[in-house]
């Protein structure tokens, strides 16, 4: 049988000795009492001695009840437990028994004259430990929880990283190598077809548009993986070429409207770096399922976040579609908004477009 410590905050020596009797007669339960006759002298054995539960009385010389609460909350913090606390209330006190709840005490008995409620003491106390053990094993695995998705999220974040860092690589071994060698053949085709005059093959010359095919496919590849622009040039350029390269290649027409303000601020690498891959992903969207026949990227600033809002007017996103778990690119453009704190939200009505709007804040609020 385990020992329950029991902190019996009560001003009248006589109340305190039947609570003792009370629970030394008390069938299958041990406890150990500590007794406070002021409320302050409660809060100080409270803080030090951290008992299971508090039986407070509400009229104390120093302090109500509700007074006492107030500073046990205050005084509480990590990592403090949190103390269940059982008040006794008057018999026309239902009001204060009440507001004694909404305060933070778990529980309240009434002190009727007959002492009547000293027969329920230790059942109540027995209760209320039961019912706290179960909201102590319910905030662990809420905390277990959170520091789970925590970890899954600095995982993301530096798997992310990871994978930035091997796509500037592999552009960079695809437009050193591989491209290189394309255009070494396309020149040796045209010394080819040069040296031959009009006596050439035809087939060189469609060799020489193959090879030239093949070099703007390796310069497009080389831009998915990683546009130089964004280490070059910035984030600001980065998308306003990148938005004039979609309409280019899919026949969107497709702008890209900075204000002054946004283009002022500076972006560290990766902030900008996440916030093009969401523009890239916005933009992938709307080639692909918007049947679109416009698209506007408005970047802007609100004083604290960076706005950037993907606009177009096409047949417009469905909820089912927003909240579609097999969405992984909608699922990615979160977890990245996630990891700086951002908010991101998608909205869409049919016949009426889609917007996607960011909102990245300049400072990092995830400590």
């Amino acid at each position: 049988m385990n020992t329950v410590r029991v902190l019996i905050v009560e001003d009248d020596i006589v109340d305190r000795i039947a609570c003792r009797r009370a629970f030394a007669q008390a069938p299958g339960f041990s406890c150990e009492l500590l007794e406070a006759e002021s409320g302050q002298e409660g809060l100080d054995i409270a803080l030090r001695e951290k008992p299971d539960c508090i039986l407070l009385d509400y009229h104390l010389p120093d302090l109500t009840g509700l007074e006492f609460l107030a500073r046990l909350a205050a005084d509480r913090g990590e990592p403090q437990p949190n103390i269940p606390v059982m008040m006794l209330t008057g018999a026309d006190s239902a009001t204060v028994a009440a507001e004694a709840m909404r305060r933070g005490a778990r529980d309240y008995l009434v002190k009727d004259s007959d002492g009547r409620y000293l027969d329920f003491l230790a059942g109540a106390i027995d209760r209320l430990l039961r019912e706290q053990r179960l909201i102590d094993e319910k905030l662990q695995a809420e905390r277990v929880l959170r520091q789970s998705q925590k970890e899954l999220r600095e995982l993301a974040a530096y798997q992310e990283k990871l994978k930035e860092h091997e796509r500037t690589r592999i552009a960079q071994e695809i437009h050193d190598e591989l491209g290189g060698l394309l255009t070494g053949i396309k020149a040796y085709i045209s010394v080819a077809i040069e040296r031959a005059g009009e006596q050439s093959d035809p087939l060189l010359k469609d060799a020489a548009k193959l090879a030239q095919d093949a070099i703007e496919t390796v310069r497009r590849v080389i831009t998915d993986l990683r546009p130089s622009v964004l280490d070059q040039l910035g984030i600001w350029p980065a998308l306003e070429w990148y938005a004039e390269q979609v309409g280019q290649r899919s026949g969107l027409q497709c702008s890209c409207n900075i204000t002054p303000e946004a283009q002022a601020l500076e972006l560290d690498a990766e902030r900008s770096t996440m916030l093009f891959r969401v523009a890239q992903e916005a933009l992938t969207n709307v080639v692909r399922h918007a049947e679109a026949s416009e698209a506007r990227v408005i970047v802007d600033t609100d004083g604290e976040n960076v706005v950037l809002r993907v606009e177009d007017n096409g047949k417009g996103i469905e909820s089912a579609g927003l909240s579609d778990r097999e969405s992984w690119g909608l699922f990615g453009m979160h977890e990245r908004t996630r990891r700086f704190a951002g908010e991101l939200i998608i909205s869409g009505k049919a016949g009426q477009g889609t917007t996607l709007q960011l909102r990245l804040p300049l400072e990092d609020k995830n400590g």
